[in-house]
């Protein structure tokens, strides 16, 4: 009897250290939403956070459906170029989303509140508003008629033509930074020497 008491004891202290380890918090609409460990420390630098001047618009014809795109200039460019190169091997993509700014990223969460979800489910698909790469401008989700987006021939060529172009896959299969693999978001490091 004294050993289950001390695992439980156990269970709920390592669950208790694993659900408030993180002391970091968002504010949406006057509720303090905690953040989870996934995104602990993952705090976006502001100073890095792109500026309407730093960005351009995709050609309408490398958007998602209607979409406007925007991602800083130099991605853009390079989106541009391999966009071009994929299609001389008949492969065709878009991008989906680019540049989101923090109060973009804060709207997300609200509608999804909205919808009735919860805040730490909706966080483990879409960062917090302030965490998220896309509002550097050099992250862009693409996407491809085919789905899974993982096992189209988009996806394959990206993996053995993309770093060409100074773009790498952001969150691989097996990352320790999001812990989830996302096939379709790429970020732009700038061009490989």
């Amino acid at each position: 009897m004294k050993i289950n008491i001390f695992l439980i004891l156990i269970i709920i202290f390592s669950f208790s250290e694993h659900t408030f380890a993180c002391d970091e918090t968002v504010m949406i609409d006057s509720v303090e939403y905690q953040i989870d460990d996934v995104w602990c420390g993952k705090l976006i630098d502001t100073t890095l956070i792109a500026q309407y001047e730093d960005l351009a618009r995709l050609p309408d014809s490398l958007c998602y459906k209607e979409y406007k795109i925007y991602i800083r200039t130099d991605a853009a460019k390079a989106f541009v170029a391999m966009a071009q190169a994929a299609l001389v091997d008949s492969i065709f993509f878009t991008g989906k989303s680019g540049f989101r700014s923090p109060s973009y990223q804060k709207q997300m969460i609200r509608r999804r509140l909205k919808e009735g979800k919860e805040f730490a489910e909706i966080i483990r698909y879409a960062a917090p508003p302030g965490y998220s790469g896309h509002s550097i401008g050099n992250s862009i989700d693409i996407a491809t008629e085919s789905y899974p987006f993982s096992k189209s021939k988009a996806y394959q060529w990206l993996t053995d033509n993309a770093s060409k172009f100074g773009f790498i896959e952001t969150y691989p299969k097996g990352n320790e930074t999001l812990k989830t693999w996302e096939p379709w978001h790429w970020e732009y490091i700038g061009e490989v020497k």
